[in-house]
């Protein structure tokens, strides 16, 4: 049956008691009579009536919806003030929605011109036994009035005003319009104004999509919203339902099959929107604060605007994971942490506590913390545009410097001697530090702090150089001020001011939009130069080494990244603010409600290189998957230098330096000083004795002793070491040099004697008579294994002095085993490489290598292997000598 249908239905069965009726009209004449009475009386009230000039465009409010970034926004939060409310056409309310509340609020609706009065004789009837307003009797028509126009109190004159302005109302719009807009205001408990927030709230799904037992439901809450909640009383709300379902079944609203169906539905609701808010409580208050300033409250919770900010949800899952998962255990300190995209200047991920519902103090906006060493930058910023470097070298210790009208200030600090600011920073020397704020001055560090994005109000004192501050500084401030150096000296903020009191705020807010999609703002991203691009990346590159090798190792994530700790006296703050080209984020650790010390939390005490350092590195890997690994630019049109830089001190390093670092140094800014910590040391010289001159000279020289050569005749082969000075065992200081006398060979050339018919022994005899060497090469022959089969250089030739002949030596008949091929381990093929590689083959193959050195002939290399004896793929017992001919200076 339709809808229509069933109208006409309802309206024959209500015309079955006109005939009873017409007994009570009698007793309706006075009534008739005073609001008949012509146009006296509402001449009369006219006057105090709200006019209906202009109801066609009649607005109900309407729920300001904030959702997050990115290209699928995702509904963060609704806000309103009492009333949640979305407004719908009527195409889009299910029918059975608009006939449940027509047959439990006004069954004669289709039929009375804006007031029953049947009802009104009945409400009046009942007021006066009673002796107060106690029953309504109105209208669905009077019921919208009174909810859009008129105050809620029950008096004779609003009843009267409400009549009068309902008739009005039938005489403009249609019964359906009427009807519509109700069901757009009515309100429907927990919060819900209007039926599209009602079928959210309750069911999940749109008015459009509601079925009978829903929509009975629905119309049974608004007589009373508190006591017949369905998520407080199930049981007299579902009593309710089921009296309104029959109802619509008496009425041709349902068929009997509808009504059973509807009857046996259980009450199944969805879970509450009410606590989306809660999904992102501390961003919707930022964003809350920020729309209200702009906007007004009014707008904010009534006017449905469409707020899109810029949290993106992955990376503030990763920041939420991030403190969670390190801090875990009951009673451990809270946190907060902000997070820059420092491509666009939005903040992509904020956590500003971890319960709402009992700590609604934002954390990382509104929490003022002294920061400890995290100031120390600001106090370098300015350093350098003093003119000032990295390599600007200051004494370490412990200080005591006057104040001008003060007490002197005495900072305790570790000793490390003279260093430059590059390694004060990474060490985190708060002797340094103390020192360096004396020379650029307390207030210019002040202004440097407060250009770069530091809004508290700063004292101009020397202690702001270790964040002594007054009031402290907010999570928010840092990550803005860090970016400013981040970005190569430009801070980031939103073209649109949301509040006065921070005009140069970053993007949390990205567009607006009223209820019908007309924009209203669009923020766009400001980049303000505060800072030299030069000094900006000197600063950063000197933030690099505090995660390289100073106090920040456990913010390392294995991609460029800069940063800083802080630690406060006694353990009560700690921070870790750093940046990628990508991303700069502040990490704070502490104890909201109280200075307390934090000396064990998880059994450590807590300093800026612990928690927050591990907490700003989880999220950062997180927020960074994906993200292919980018270093920070250089500054163009300027010139560079690259030195080696002892990785202990940061002073240019010398000989002595046991690890050393390239680096490069803008023009005019290298370390002042070399390296004075590490010098030559008193070691024991080993003795090189019969070692060949190179071998030796390689060992002395790793000692970094200097060597010097003289060369002698001598029966021992060309470059052995006949002597050394001083001699092995003596002690002497690295950097003194030590005088080998080694055999000069000779150089004449020589016959090569024929070796046909001698054993392998007897010819390496006669080959040394002769000046040469010899280097085995077995082959088999029928000749008898172990003789001389043949040589190269042939026999008769001219060779150098000290030169290697390849001795031919038969292994006997192909197939006969013998002592060399048939037995031991295969000596592997080390002719041609380095001596040191073809030692390290030998070995592996599991022979000890013996070097004889000869002279390098023309157009060989010192220190390949020339010759080796036994040959590539004779056999020989495991652990037996491979002798090596090595060419060697003469």
């Amino acid at each position: 049956m339709s809808n229509e249908r069933r109208r006409r239905t309802q309206k024959r069965r209500t015309r079955r008691g006109r005939f009873l009726r017409l007994l009570v009209l009698l007793t309706l004449l006075s009534v008739v009579a005073l609001i008949s009475s012509g146009a006296g009386l509402y001449v009369a009230l006219a006057g105090n009536l709200p006019s209906l000039e202009a109801q066609e465009e009649f607005v109900a409010p309407q729920t300001t919806k904030v959702y997050s970034g990115g290209e699928a926004p995702e509904l963060l939060a609704e806000l309103h003030g009492v009333e949640n409310r979305e407004i719908v056409p009527g195409d889009r309310i299910a029918p059975v929605m608009r006939d449940a509340v027509v047959a439990v609020e006004d069954e004669r609706f289709y039929e009375h011109q804006g007031v029953d009065l049947l009802g009104i004789v009945r409400a009046l009837l009942t007021d006066l036994q009673k002796g107060e307003i106690v029953q309504g009797g109105s209208t669905i028509t009077q019921q919208f009035v009174k909810n859009a126009y008129i105050s809620d109190e029950q008096t004779i004159d609003r009843k009267i005003k409400e009549a009068a302005l309902a008739y009005q109302l039938e005489k403009r719009w249609t019964k359906d319009k009427i009807l519509n807009e109700y069901l757009n205001t009515i309100y429907f408990g927990e919060g819900a104004y209007g039926v599209e927030a009602a079928s959210k709230e309750y069911f999940g799904v749109h008015a459009a999509d509601l079925v009978p037992a829903q929509a009975a439901l629905l119309a049974a809450i608004p007589k009373a919203p508190g006591r017949l909640s369905p998520r407080v009383n199930p049981e007299d709300v579902l009593q309710r339902r089921d009296a309104i379902l029959n109802k619509m079944f008496r009425q041709g609203f349902l068929t009997a099959a509808e009504l059973e169906t509807a009857l046996t539905t259980p009450l199944e609701l969805a879970p509450s929107r009410r606590g989306g808010e809660q999904r992102l409580p501390y961003w919707v208050e930022l964003v809350r604060e920020q729309l209200v300033a702009r906007y007004g409250s009014n707008t904010v919770l009534n006017g449905g605007l469409r707020v899109y900010t810029s949290v993106d949800p992955k990376r503030q899952a990763a920041a939420e994971t991030a403190v969670k998962t390190l801090l875990d255990r009951e009673g451990d300190p809270d946190a907060a942490l902000v997070s820059l995209d420092l491509r666009t200047g939005e903040v992509v991920a904020m956590v500003g506590g971890q319960n709402f519902a009992e700590q609604k103090f934002n954390l990382a906006t509104q929490a003022k913390r002294q920061p400890g060493s995290s100031f120390k930058p600001f106090v370098l910023a300015t350093a350098l545009e003093q003119g000032m470097g990295p390599g600007t070298v200051y004494e370490s210790g412990p200080a005591t410097l006057a104040i001008e009208g003060g007490d002197d200030w005495r900072v305790k600090s570790s000793n490390l001697g003279t260093i430059p600011l590059s390694e004060a920073t990474a060490r985190s020397s708060n002797g340094a530090f103390a020192r360096l704020i004396m020379d650029v001055g307390a207030s210019e560090v002040v202004r440097t702090a407060a250009k770069l994005g530091i809004e508290s109000e700063l004292q101009a004192v020397p202690a702001i150089a270790l964040g002594g501050l007054r009031e402290g500084v907010s999570p928010m401030e840092m990550a803005v001020a860090y970016g400013s150096i981040a970005t190569g000296g430009y801070r980031l903020s939103g073209s649109i001011a949301f509040e006065e009191e921070h005009p140069l705020y970053p993007i949390t807010i990205t567009r607006v939009e009223d209820a019908e999609g007309r924009i209203l703002d669009t923020n766009r991203l400001v980049k303000n130069r505060v800072m030299d691009s030069r000094h900006a990346f000197a600063l950063t590159e000197m933030l690099k080494g505090v995660i390289d090798h100073g106090t920040g190792r456990a913010a390392d994530i294995g991609r460029p990244a800069a940063g800083k700790t802080g630690t406060t006296q006694e353990y009560r703050d700690a921070w870790f603010v750093g940046y990628t080209p990508e991303l700069v984020t502040a990490v704070w650790v502490g104890h909201m409600d109280a200075q307390e010390e934090m000396t064990d939390v998880h059994g450590e005490k807590v300093t800026g290189g612990s928690f927050p350092a591990r907490i700003w590195a989880a999220y950062m890997k997180a927020a960074l998957e994906g993200v292919e690994p980018t270093d920070f630019p250089k500054p163009e049109g300027v010139e560079w230098q690259s030195v080696e830089i002892c990785v202990d001190t940061g002073l240019l390093a010398t000989q002595w330096c046991p690890e050393v670092r390239q680096a490069e140094f803008l023009e005019g800014m290298l370390p002042e000083r070399r390296c004075d910590v590490h010098g030559p040391e008193q070691l024991e010289v080993p003795d090189v004795v019969g070692l060949d001159v190179a071998l030796a000279k390689e060992k002395l020289q790793d000692l970094r002793y200097t060597v010097e050569v003289i060369e002698r005749d001598g029966k021992a082969k060309a470059g052995e070491v006949l002597e050394q000075a001083p001699a092995g065992g003596t002690q002497l200081l690295q950097g003194e040099t030590v005088t080998l006398t080694v055999a000069s060979g000779s150089r004449a050339k020589v016959k090569v004697p024929d070796l046909s018919g001698l054993s392998y022994e007897d010819s390496l005899a006669k080959l040394e008579e002769a000046g040469l060497l010899g280097a085995r090469s077995d082959q088999p022959s029928e000749a008898d294994a172990g003789v001389v089969i043949g040589q190269e250089p042939e026999a008769g030739a001219e060779a150098a002095g000290g030169a290697t002949v390849t001795v031919i030596v038969s292994s006997g008949p192909a197939g006969q085993s013998t002592s060399t091929t048939g037995a031991g381990v295969p000596v592997p093929d080390v002719v041609g490489l380095q001596a040191q590689k073809a030692t390290a083959k030998l070995k592996q193959a599991g022979f000890e290598a013996v070097v004889s050195p000869i002279a390098v002939p023309e157009g060989q290399e010192v220190g390949r292997v020339a010759a080796q004896d036994p040959g590539p793929g004779n056999r020989a017992p495991a652990g037996s000598a491979v002798r090596l001919t090595v060419y060697a200076q003469p």
